[in-house]
């Protein structure tokens, strides 16, 4: 079918599912929209229907709705990195970003990374469930498939070179009743189609050893083993030192506001503390991705943003030890999203969700109330109902209810490739779940790109392997003794929940990669991570921002901008 009778074919099917006219062009396989709709979602499913054509490539959408809300690019604010030249230039602080800059010191070449935010990791990557995915979930032949099953298989060399807390606790999917068993060699097969490790079908007599307490009615299920949990606050924060050992310096509070080409090739990037001169930029910008592409000259996809809503539990409340799910919860799962469920963390909470909505605003992390009883109505019935002599939900035990936008694109996959109009632009976009699984392999992949196209040497130098620096609740009784005598500050307990100490606080506000905020600390040390989610800590943690950084109380934010956590005084205070 020629491109202009395709246009027509996607333009009468949007008609057919939105009962609006778009304007349909296609060039080079990808499919530009345009027109005016009255509602967002009706863009949303336009953009889908075009993407859901083999044909298509990438979707660009463009259609208006009311209530638009037009990009405006932040301003400069300075000169100081003007000057300054890199081989490659990395846009986006993420894990992706992060783990990138990491891979490719490995490598005789300059890089600097670029992040928007004042500390590393604060977009997809803080706002992920933290799981590593088995491949089976993820739509077979896409690279997004691919990349899942290779990166999964990475993990535990990754974690080990890291010195990060890793554990494959599986997905231990059950069957409530006879007709459910006979969805088990179903799965066995899916997982073989996938790539997963062979699972392991267990009676019930194996159940209870993996997962004790299950309904009476459940007598077989299936282990997909390889499923795993991170900390992946730790893994960034990992990552990012180890790049930074290896010469790879960081710019922070640091946007993209415009890219330089010549001749079809990369020149510089603009930024908001000004130009860098580079012969490589990678897009790693998340949710921003497309307009880097833009900014570029190489727009070919638009990023929706999916917001994801979740719950997490006090550790109090622990009813499970794998990621459960019965294979009733196959049939519910809709749309593009994998339906969330039961996961449990690194750290010893139970959390619900994510949740999926289709929002028009990438910034959007609000959470609602219909949002979290949605979340614990739906997955607090499928925990009591598969382990009901076990303690019930407890509305009052969720410490947290939390939001975050995934970056996906119209097709639903990743694109992970360089330019086809701009050379030296590297495209690492749509890194939607299982982005965290596949990182590894995403990586390795970006590494192939860069050594396919320019053959850098090897870096003789290169270290893979950090250290990672034990807690202060992790210690024993003598290793504690031992640093108080040396620091008095780790004899202060300042989050009673997580057992953090002064000196663990005092000590991330000086380290490489400094915290700067009060979920800086939080992120690095857990220190308001507890049941009271800092309600007793943290004006202690304000106090302890505010000596070591030599600034007023009322300068020091939750999360950075102008989120300042005091207005001013309340009254005088005299002697």
């Amino acid at each position: 079918m020629d491109e202009k009778k395709l246009a027509r074919t996607i333009q009468g099917e949007i008609e057919k599912t939105t009962n609006a006219k778009a304007t349909v062009f296609i060039e080079d396989s990808i499919a530009k929209l345009s027109g005016q709709f009255s509602s967002y979602q009706s863009v949303v499913d336009a953009g889908h229907v075009a993407g859901d054509f083999e044909q298509i490539r990438e979707v660009v959408n463009e259609i208006d709705y009311p209530g638009r809300k037009l990009f405006v690019p932040p301003q400069q604010v300075s000169d100081e990195l003007t000057g300054k030249e890199f081989d490659v230039v990395i846009a986006g602080g993420g894990i992706i970003g992060l783990a990138i800059a990491r891979e490719l010191s490995r490598f005789n070449l300059s890089i600097a990374l670029i992040e928007r935010h004042e500390d590393l990791g604060m977009d997809q990557t803080a706002h992920s469930n933290a799981m590593i995915h088995p491949a089976f979930l993820t739509e077979h032949g896409t690279l997004k498939w691919k990349l899942n099953y290779k990166g999964n298989a990475m993990y535990d060399e990754v974690a080990s070179q890291l010195d990060v807390d890793f554990k494959r606790i599986g997905t231990l999917a059950v069957a409530e009743n006879p007709e459910h068993e006979l969805m088990i060699p179903m799965l066995m097969n899916l997982t073989k189609k996938h790539k997963d490790p062979v699972p392991k079908q267990l009676n019930r007599e194996e159940l209870d050893k993996i997962e004790p307490g299950l309904a009476p009615n459940i007598k077989r299920g299936v282990l997909v083993w390889n499923t795993g949990i991170i900390s992946v606050f730790e893994l960034v924060i990992a990552c990012a030192e180890n790049a930074l050992a290896n010469g790879v310096p960081f710019f922070l509070d640091t946007s993209v506001i415009g890219v330089q080409t010549e001749g079809g090739s990369i020149k510089a990037v603009n930024t908001t503390r000004g130009t860098i001169k580079t012969h490589i930029l990678i897009n790693a910008a998340g949710l921003y991705a497309d307009k880097i592409a833009e900014f570029a000259g190489d727009k070919f996809f638009t990023i929706h943003p999916r917001k994801g809503e979740t719950i997490i539990f006090d550790k109090s409340y622990q009813p499970i030890r794998t990621v459960l799910a019965s294979f009733s919860m196959a049939a519910e799962r809709e749309g593009y999203s994998k339906g969330g469920g039961l996961i449990p963390t690194i750290d010893g909470n139970l959390q619900f969700g994510p949740s999926a909505e289709e929002v028009q605003d990438k910034e959007d992390v609000s959470t609602t109330f219909m949002g979290r009883e949605v979340l614990f109505n739906k997955f607090g019935l499928l925990a009591e109902t598969l382990k009901p002599y076990y303690e019930k939900p407890d509305e009052s035990k969720i410490i947290v209810h939390f939001a975050g936008c995934r970056a996906a694109t119209y097709k639903e996959d990743f694109i992970i490739e360089p330019s086809k109009k701009v050379t030296g632009l590297i495209h690492v976009a749509g890194i939607q779940s299982p982005g965290l699984a596949a990182m590894p392999a995403i990586v390795e992949r970006v590494k192939e790109i860069v050594t396919e196209e320019w053959h850098p040497a090897e870096n003789a130098q290169f270290e893979p392997r950090r250290k990672r620096k034990k807690c202060f609740s992790e210690l024993d009784e003598k290793e504690r003794e031992e640093l108080i005598r040396v620091n008095p500050l780790y004899g202060h307990i300042v989050c009673r929940c997580e057992t953090v100490s002064e000196g663990e606080i005092v000590d991330a506000l000086h380290q490489d990669i400094p915290a700067k905020s009060i979920d800086g600390i939080k992120r690095r040390v857990r220190a308001g991570m507890g049941r009271c989610q800092g309600g007793f800590c943290m004006p202690r943690v304000l106090e302890i921002i505010s000596r070591e950084k030599n600034i007023r109380r009322d300068m020091v934010t939750k999360s950075g901008g102008k989120s300042f956590i005091l207005k001013g005084k309340v009254k005088e205070v005299r002697e």
